[in-house]
């Protein structure tokens, strides 16, 4: 399998426990399905702040690779931070963390030469992201 199919396949697999959480939280599961989502969330969030890392490394004697660095740090803290808060706060702060990563990346394919599939790839899954979290935040307040 060539490396953008493999990134496709496992970025799109990446939603499956959002997913499972949101189906939990709708069979009763609420607080338990609610608290996973919001920590794999968490997770993903600073995995994508690992990303400017991994770019930095590659331009580690260039003007913007401190940037880099210290962005990459900043999902992960937010994602920490927003656990610290009660589920829907949780939530909506996340909501936000992973909006704000998106607008870190569009900043980022316009400077850098990333590979094309890559933002396409990044919208789609942020998308899809920010939209199961929606759902999650909407279902515990509507009681499904």
């Amino acid at each position: 399998m060539d490396s953008v199919r493999m990134a496709r396949t496992l970025g799109w697999a990446g939603i499956i426990p959002l997913l499972i959480a949101n189906f939990g939280v709708w069979k009763g599961y609420g607080v338990v399905a609610l608290t996973l989502g919001n920590i794999y969330a968490a997770i993903i969030l600073g995995f994508l702040g690992a990303i400017h890392w991994g770019l930095a490394m590659n331009r580690e004697h260039s003007d913007d690779a401190s940037m880099l660095m210290i962005w990459s740090v900043i999902p992960a803290l937010w994602g920490f931070f927003a656990l610290w808060w009660s589920a829907p706060v949780a939530l909506a702060l996340l909501i936000l963390g992973f909006i704000a990563q998106w607008f870190a990346d569009y900043r980022l394919n316009k400077r850098l030469r990333l590979p094309t599939w890559f933002f396409p790839l990044r919208s789609g899954l942020t998308a899809a992201v920010v939209s199961l979290l929606g759902l999650l935040l909407l279902q515990l307040y509507a009681g499904f």
